[in-house]
């Protein structure tokens, strides 16, 4: 039985590990200065971030109904089992596209295809994603990967030094009500069980490092447990390699995934956020 595993661009996985995994990347709909491109095909993150400053207008989409259908059918012609795992249906349209195009499509049921929400984004979703993945390379069969994608549990601690971004997001939970308040109030975000994008605590005054200054509840979620880590960063990445040594040398890391947020993310929350996601390893 030939097996796919789907996803979308707001994954953030790191092209190699793609290829490695034979990984189908559906790219979003990235809206810049009246200008359409696809996410990963017609702009490159370095593309992106390197004219950051000389955009006027910027937003994102998901993939369209349209061109979803057009590669739906071509994945039905080519395998018998397909997984498709999608970034929060609270922040895309994406999953939503992909029931319908499945329903439609597929209608009588000759492909196996499982449509998941993760109830994630960027690297949280690429995580389950990579899980999925491997899992099929080791020869499981479609209902356990399936299962192992849907119990996942992914902690999220986003990063936001500047609220300047977030003036008009209308996808974060609070954001309203902490945009305009305390001078110096940096939003630490995480991922909800059901997906929504939501505030975990508020920090204030200078902070290098906020996700750092955060240890304590970090390893209260951690609980002594190996975990996988990913560390996603937006602009600079100089923070990348002093987040990495600091939870190599606090935790036991089995995988350490280094990305970069998309066009998604960082239109929405600025170059200058980080995150990491992490989940305990059986």
């Amino acid at each position: 039985m030939k097996r796919l595993i789907v996803t979308d661009s707001t994954a953030d996985i790191a092209g190699p590990l793609v290829a490695k995994y034979g990984i189908k990347v559906m790219p979003i709909n990235v809206f810049l200065d009246g200008r359409t491109y696809k996410d990963g095909v017609d702009i490159t993150r370095d593309q992106f971030y390197d004219s950051f400053d000389t955009y006027g207008d910027m937003s994102t989409g998901p993939v369209t109904y349209e061109d979803y259908a057009l590669e739906f059918m071509k994945m039905l012609q080519q395998f018998d089992e397909i997984i498709i795992i999608h970034c929060s249906a609270h922040l895309s349209e994406n999953y939503n596209n992909a029931v319908r195009v499945n329903e439609e499509f597929n209608a009588d049921g000759s492909r196996r295809v499982e449509v998941i929400d993760s109830h994630q984004c960027s690297m949280g979703l690429g995580m389950i994603v990579l899980a999925a993945a491997q899992a099929s390379q080791q020869g499981m069969p479609f209902d356990k990967v399936v299962y192992i994608v849907k119990r996942m549990q992914i902690n999220s601690y986003m990063a936001l030094p500047t609220l300047k971004y977030l003036k008009k997001n209308k996808k974060i939970t609070g954001i309203k009500a902490l945009v305009g308040s305390a001078m110096g109030v940096k939003p630490v975000l995480e991922f909800s069980d059901d997906g929504r994008m939501v505030i975990k605590t508020k920090l204030f005054g200078e902070q290098k490092n906020m996700i750092l200054s955060m240890m304590d509840r970090i390893r209260e979620d951690v609980a002594g447990r190996p975990i996988n880590l990913s560390i996603i960063y937006a602009g600079d990445s100089k923070l990348v390699q002093n987040l990495k040594d600091v939870f190599e040398a606090s935790f036991d890391c089995r995988n350490v995934y280094i990305a970069r947020f998309g066009p998604a993310v960082t239109i929405n929350a600025g170059p200058e956020s980080y995150a990491v996601f992490f989940y305990p390893v059986n």
